[in-house]
């Protein structure tokens, strides 16, 4: 998980997540990103969710959610079945509210737990 970085310029943050995977355990979800608070002024904010070759194509494809104050405010999956394959997912806008809590987290299947996935941002402060 990272946190919020401010660019240079002071009007622009971004984060990411890396390159993550689920494990044996099979965890209903993976937090991807996690900002506890982004600051003192308004965001609108562009994500970027992206995704490994899937291990199997006959179920559902990995998902992901937004969470802001601990409320999902985007939930996005991929039904499975006829051989549907995504490496990423649509970019995703919102407005965030100052000081918010702002989460991105992969929603895990278990016949997908070992597939790559990940998420990029970049906010501007409005």
């Amino acid at each position: 998980m990272s946190s919020q970085i401010l660019l240079s310029g002071g009007d622009k943050w971004y984060s990411y997540s890396g390159v993550l995977f689920g494990d044996v355990s099979v965890p209903a979800t993976i937090s991807m990103v996690l900002i506890p608070n982004t600051g003192l002024r308004d965001s609108y904010v562009k994500i970027q969710a992206y995704y490994g070759t899937p291990i199997s194509t006959g179920s559902d494809q990995l998902g992901v959610s937004v969470l802001l104050d601990d409320v999902i405010i985007f939930k996005q999956q991929i039904r499975g079945g006829g051989g549907v394959t995504l490496d990423r997912y649509e970019s995703i806008d919102l407005f965030i509210p100052r000081q918010s809590k702002l989460e991105i987290i992969s929603n895990n299947i278990s016949s997908q737990n070992t597939q790559e996935r990940g998420a990029s941002l970049i906010g501007y402060y409005l």
